[in-house]
């Protein structure tokens, strides 16, 4: 037991001098070898800014198809939904009395042709000139008598005035119509008209023929270009909009008219920074991209996106024209970090890789 103080004595002299010999060893310094990455630089180009607006879709061409006298629906030839030719018969409101006057009018203009005919080869030798005029007289009075049957009958065979899709019938067989009955509506689909209003700013940066990208929420993954056909006249006092109307081409048949279009709209050409698309980084709602400094060091920036556009993206807000942005490499760097340039393509030769 008496050998225990010295023990301890010896242990705590041993912890001094390790302790002072810590204080004089320098601690060791970890340097980083620099990243390889390749980078871009950052350019203006005049790119087009893109409106939103909603907008409906209208028929090209739309009616109402109504009956145009009073009579029974002798028959029906469409159901609805269905796409019918122009001139192609709907429904026909014939009665009998209407089919026995035409068949009249046709014997009695056959007979009084065949009157004139007679006088006119047999000459002045037999007929006189007023008897030749008299059967003449008659053949023109038979047609015009034809003519009126003949319209009153073709308004009893109600047709397709033009090429499209007609809705459900609104009438049945036997069914008393009256003028101004509905009997269906009638819309050509191919192409269709997409109306839609955009402020008043953007008036003298939209022109005929400028392209418009559509969208419909029943085809959320199929884009519908078209074409601006009729920009509106008037500025709206009280809304301060304009009216503007795009021709959709619809071959599909996917659209009809009444459907809510969500619609793009590139309007006019303003001067912005571009970067390859490759240099986005994406987390969240945050976009971020890193830039190189002088000492070729690297810096996280966040930034407001713009437009993407093919091969490359718009940056509204953090990066401006001729400073350098990382396109590869960058999911090894951290702010601060060293690196090594190893390329700088153009963004040129990004929009060409993107390209199939």
């Amino acid at each position: 037991m008496k050998s225990f103080p010295r023990l301890l004595a010896l242990a705590s002299a041993l912890l001094l001098v390790s302790a002072c010999d810590n204080e004089q060893t320098p601690p060791t310094t970890r340097v980083d070898a620099p990243v390889p990455v390749e980078v871009a630089t950052a350019i203006k180009r005049n790119v087009s800014r893109e409106v939103d607006a909603v907008g409906t879709l209208f028929g090209s061409e739309s009616v109402t198809i109504t009956a145009k006298v009073t009579e029974q629906v002798s028959a029906v030839y469409f159901e609805g939904g269905e796409q019918v030719q122009q001139g192609q018969v709907l429904a026909e409101l014939m009665s009998a009395q209407q089919l026995a006057l035409l068949s009249e009018a046709r014997a009695n203009l056959r007979e009084n042709q065949l009157q004139y005919e007679r006088l006119a080869n047999l000459g002045k030798d037999i007929a006189t000139a007023a008897e030749i005029d008299v059967a003449k007289a008659r053949v023109d009075a038979s047609e015009a008598r034809l003519a009126a049957i003949e319209s009153q009958v073709a308004d009893r065979r109600i047709t397709a005035p033009f090429t499209g899709i007609i809705g459900f019938r609104r009438i049945s067989v036997g069914a008393l119509l009256t003028p101004g009955t509905v009997v269906a509506e009638l819309d050509s689909v191919q192409p269709l008209k997409l109306d839609f209003t955009l402020p008043e700013v953007f008036y003298a940066e939209v022109a005929l023929g400028d392209v418009v990208e559509a969208h419909s929420a029943a085809w959320p993954d199929a884009p519908f270009p078209g074409v601006i056909e009729r920009i509106g006249s008037r500025i709206d006092p009280v809304t301060r909009t304009f009216e503007v109307r795009v021709l959709l081409p619809n071959e599909t048949l996917k659209l009809r008219p009444g459907m809510l279009m969500s619609v793009s709209v590139a309007a006019g050409l303003h001067e912005q920074v571009v970067v390859p698309e490759s240099a986005l980084l994406q987390s969240g709602d945050r976009s971020t991209v890193f830039v190189l400094d002088d000492a070729d060091r690297a810096e996280r920036r966040s930034i407001v996106l713009g437009r993407r556009l093919p091969g490359f993206i718009v940056v509204e807000e953090g990066v401006a024209a001729g400073e350098r942005v990382v396109v590869k490499g960058q999911m090894l760097l951290r702010p601060g970090v060293s690196t090594k340039v190893l390329a700088s393509p153009t963004i040129e030769s990004a929009e060409a890789s993107s390209t199939p």
